[in-house]
């Protein structure tokens, strides 16, 4: 397989989980984080700009990740001191659309030391979004995105 199939596998098996919000991990893990203003749930969530004129909102939010997924497979480098070393392995990216649709608080949660810096650069590289709403207000999201490194054979 080639090493485009395989980062376009690896980013739709991101994308399938793309974004859980942090809750979801709470429930499945119980790993404690620190508390912020941001929710883990929006009435309406955050997508990306270039998809926020499709008006149906199923569509919208599947366009959204979607555009995410490209942009990580696209954009994500393997380090290759860690290629080198064979590491492979998930890294835990905790952060925020903001109320402005920035993304912002960037914390990596867990993951192999030599994969994390990669894995924050693409996520901080992430195109701009319309920020999510609560009764009509901008909030900010909180999101825990993990990104799966994994070497070709």
């Amino acid at each position: 397989m080639e090493k485009r199939q395989k980062l376009q596998i690896l980013a739709f098996a991101l994308v399938a989980t793309c974004c859980m919000p942090l809750q979801g991990l709470l429930a499945q893990n119980g790993i404690g984080y620190p508390e912020t203003d941001a929710v883990t749930t929006a009435e309406v969530m955050p997508v990306l700009k270039s998809c926020s004129s499709i008006d149906d909102r199923a569509k919208r939010e599947a366009c959204s990740s979607e555009s995410m997924m490209e942009h990580i497979v696209k954009n994500l480098v393997y380090p290759e001191s860690a290629r080198k070393k064979r590491i492979e392995g998930t890294v835990h990216v905790q952060f925020v659309v903001t109320r402005k649709g920035s993304i912002g608080s960037i914390e990596i949660v867990r993951g192999p030391d030599l994969l994390q810096k990669a894995a924050f650069t693409v996520v901080n590289s992430l195109p701009s979004f319309v920020p999510g709403t609560n009764q009509g207000k901008a909030v900010d999201v909180q999101y825990v995105l993990p990104i799966r490194f994994v070497l070709g054979e």
